[in-house]
């Protein structure tokens, strides 16, 4: 039996999504030092997404 890795691109994108919102409010708030560290993740949700979305990319080309 064949196991399958499933890219997922949307958890990444709305956790991206959700630490953007909390960047804001932070900010203000006037807490950089938070914000900063938040818009780091973000970051990381993002670099997530596009890994995932690229490799979506390439099963695609190679199914059709």
């Amino acid at each position: 039996m064949k196991i399958e890795k499933v890219s997922d691109y949307a958890y990444p994108c709305m956790m991206a999504e959700k630490k953007i919102k909390l960047v804001h409010e932070l900010m203000l708030q006037n807490k950089y030092d938070d914000a900063l560290a938040e818009a780091t993740l973000s970051i990381t949700y993002v670099a997530d997404m596009m890994q995932a979305i690229k490799e979506m990319k390439v099963k695609s080309k190679n199914n059709a």
